[in-house]
């Protein structure tokens, strides 16, 4: 139970509906300020643009699934809820931000460096998770658990360590123009934390509509997780590609959707393992989704290979592929299908 959950104690489902969609404008302003404090920040100290988009804003921009993982762990005791966000986070980004950057801006050109740095190491990183989900379930009882320690949280946490390394390291620490002005320091980092504090309560609000639809719907907590939650503190994201496109700096929104799957999956998602003392999730719950993870990227990959630009066209494959992800957990929620099963659905647990 959520602390909103326990302050306002039992009400109807249209207020807790209500009160997710006040979250979530609190989430987009929140963010909004944070995304622009970092930026201005970032150019007052010379940080190049390409650094800006895979690293800084990106990691900005993913406190809201960073707050996600650590009120599910440290508040709700319930990791599934966080762990349905990180991956139904990382479906949205990978497809449907550059779609929209594709279809409001036109053809979106990529870089080799954005093709072979930022998006294989991404996929390295769905596979470094993949391989961590494996190795936990060995020697559990029937191997329907994987049980995930700090150890492997810290492992992962290394590896997003490597990307910074190969992302500042590849690029100049430079930035190609000068600043034309000067940026108070001290009022943006507190605007920043005051953004930070912002989305907090934003996301504190969203999980609690989450859990409220769960009970009505009698669904997993994942479920409505990973698709809900999940687009919803997405949109800031979204919203900052989109503006990226539009400002002609569409490479730099492609990248910046690399580096934040990147931090969610190598960096959010460890913290929460870490601060638990370690989760177990269903191996067969993990799986499927996983896969479509892992085969979703490498699509976008090769497209974004291909001649390296993002057509207007393919960006209507993605919204398809995107829709395609919602109509399965749909059916997922209702009992429809039973890919990922009711056992193994609730055995995600701290």
């Amino acid at each position: 139970m959520t602390i909103l959950q326990e302050l306002l104690g039992d009400q109807s489902l249209a207020v807790w509906v209500a009160l997710g969609v006040i979250g979530f404008l609190l989430t987009w302003k929140g963010a909004n300020v944070i995304e622009s404090t970092t930026s201005k920040i970032s150019d007052h100290f010379g940080v190049s643009q390409a650094v800006q988009g895979g690293l800084i804003v990106a990691a900005a921009t993913s406190f809201p699934e960073l707050a996600i993982i650590v009120i599910s762990v440290l508040v709700l005791g319930e990791f599934g809820v966080g762990a349905g966000a990180i991956i139904g986070t990382a479906v949205f980004n990978i497809l449907v931000i550059p779609a929209a950057v594709a279809i409001t801006s036109g053809d979106t050109t990529t870089t080799q460096g954005i093709v072979y740095r930022d998006a294989i190491f991404y996929m390295v990183a769905v596979l470094a998770l993949f391989g961590v989900i494996a190795i936990g379930v060995l020697g559990t009882d029937g191997q329907e658990l994987a049980r995930i320690t700090p150890q492997m949280g810290v492992g992962l946490l290394v590896l997003y360590g490597v990307y910074v390394i190969l992302l500042v390291g590849g690029k100049s620490g430079a930035s190609a123009e000068q600043k034309t002005e000067s940026t108070n320091v001290p009022k943006q980092a507190g605007l920043f934390a005051a953004g930070l504090g912002v989305v907090l309560v934003g996301v504190e609000s969203m999980v609690g509509m989450t859990m409220e639809i769960s009970a009505a719907l009698n669904a997993p907590p994942f479920l409505i997780s990973v698709t809900v939650l999940s687009a919803m503190s997405s949109f800031p994201d979204l919203l900052v590609g989109v503006k990226m496109g539009k400002a002609g700096d569409k490479r730099a929104a492609v990248a910046n959707v690399f580096g934040t799957n990147t931090f969610n999956l190598v960096a959010a998602l460890p913290i929460g393992v870490v601060l638990a003392g370690g989760v177990s999730i269903g191996f067969l719950t993990s799986v499927p989704l996983m896969i479509f993870l892992f085969y979703t990227t490498l699509v976008v990959v090769v497209l974004s290979a291909t001649d390296f630009e993002i057509t207007t066209e393919e960006g209507y494959v993605f919204l398809a592929m995107y829709l395609a992800f919602l109509g399965w957990m749909t059916t997922e929620a209702l009992g429809i299908t039973a890919l990922l099963t009711e056992e193994t659905l609730r055995t995600i647990v701290t």
